[in-house]
């Protein structure tokens, strides 16, 4: 098993993984202030300087860890057809192969075939943001260039559809080295409708572009105005079985998708102390569940003061360990994608066995989010 992780800009941890030899082959470094933009949903709230950036890039180079420079955005708004903006895009490029940067996580289909163009060595990651779910257009990503592919968890746990993955590699292994990665621990609710917009705000509210110099101003979430994650916050707090049905992967049943063929596993750290880290990380090394899976689960938070801190979090029905191991034991693995009847009655019939949520503390969470959400419906208002 090895891990890529998506996360902060943390140089205790890089060192903590050299250190102790932790099966991380590769960080996952979100590029600020680029042309291209970010279209990731796990994203620091402070967005790290170029220095900083730059600083990272060189610790992880000296503790040989192998960065990917993140610049997934799903969206540049045509920006790409103007010569500022292909220029900018270029001296991005190059600062990057300065940075000695050879793999670099993308999104858009024509950012692929413009890296390919300018930066021919280049090993091209394909963001889960993508959303590759079926065969088809994970070969159509292949076929233009993409060289790894994070498939999107909404298919994490149809097996059948997985098995179709791993055939594909095995059949291009001879003329090219690809490989169909997955996230681990994305809490997104399974089947989102908000998961495109949600990624092209992040990808507008983090472009620095030439063409449009206020972008960040007039693509604003910092004002509390992030509605896709609130109406998704609801639903899994008002829906419970939304927390089974996402596509996470149990440190306990990991062995089942190596077993498949699945080599290499995407983890999102944004938002855990370093201890934590450490903590989950061992937990999928060593394959054994002693955290309530609430704490590994990595759920997108709104950017606003919506709440205080932990108070959505608290609010969610528990997954103990136990409880854990025995959903993924008994889930039926083998359904069709995308039917999800037997899955959606399994989740349902056994959000009964888990441990209930504070019933006083949970409604007052959804009390906040739908009064937030009515403003938001309203349109533009006074501030």
């Amino acid at each position: 098993m090895k891990l890529i992780i998506d996360g902060e800009y943390n140089k205790d941890l890089v060192k903590i993984i050299k250190e102790q030899n932790l099966p991380i082959s590769h960080v996952i470094v979100h590029v600020p202030q680029n042309p291209i933009g970010n279209g990731s949903i796990f994203l620091p709230k402070i967005t790290p300087t170029p220095e900083e950036f730059e600083e990272i890039t060189g610790v992880l180079h000296d503790n040989n860890i192998v960065p990917i420079a993140g610049i997934d955005s799903t969206c540049q708004g045509n920006f790409e057809a103007h010569m500022e903006q292909y220029k900018a895009i270029s001296a991005l490029l190059e600062r990057l192969k300065e940075l000695r940067y050879k793999n670099i996580l993308v999104s858009s289909p024509n950012n692929i075939g413009f890296i390919k163009e300018h930066f021919p060595i280049a090993k091209i990651y394909l963001s889960y943001s993508q959303y590759v779910t079926s065969l088809n257009r994970g070969k159509i990503l292949y076929e233009i260039g993409a060289d790894n592919i994070i498939l999107h968890p909404d298919i994490v746990r149809y097996f059948n559809v997985l098995k179709n993955f791993i055939r594909l590699q095995q059949n291009l292994k001879e003329s090219r080295a690809i490989e169909s990665i997955l996230p681990l621990n994305i809490g997104c609710n399974w089947g989102c409708i908000h998961w495109y917009q949600h990624h092209n705000l992040q990808s507008h509210r983090t472009l620095d572009s030439p063409v449009l110099s206020n972008q960040e101003t007039i693509s604003d979430i910092d004002d509390e105005f992030d509605y896709p994650m609130l109406y998704c916050w609801r639903e899994r707090l008002e829906k419970p079985e939304n927390i089974l049905k996402s596509g996470w992967i149990s440190p306990t049943n990991i062995e089942m998708y190596e077993n498949l063929g699945f080599e290499t596993f995407v983890l999102y750290t944004n938002g855990f102390s370093t201890g934590k880290i450490l903590e989950i990380i061992r937990n999928y090394e060593n394959k054994q569940l002693t955290l309530n899976f609430n704490e590994i689960l990595n759920l997108p938070e709104p950017y606003g003061s919506y709440w205080p801190s932990n108070e959505a979090r608290s609010s969610m029905v528990k997954l103990k360990p136990e409880l854990v191991s025995n959903f993924c034991k008994d889930f039926p693995y083998q359904s069709n994608y995308p039917s999800e009847n037997e899955m959606n009655n399994y989740c349902i019939e056994y959000t009964k066995k888990l441990q209930a949520s504070d019933i006083q503390e949970q409604n007052n969470v959804i009390n906040q989010i739908n009064d937030k959400m009515k403003v938001m419906e309203k349109g533009v208002i006074e501030r």
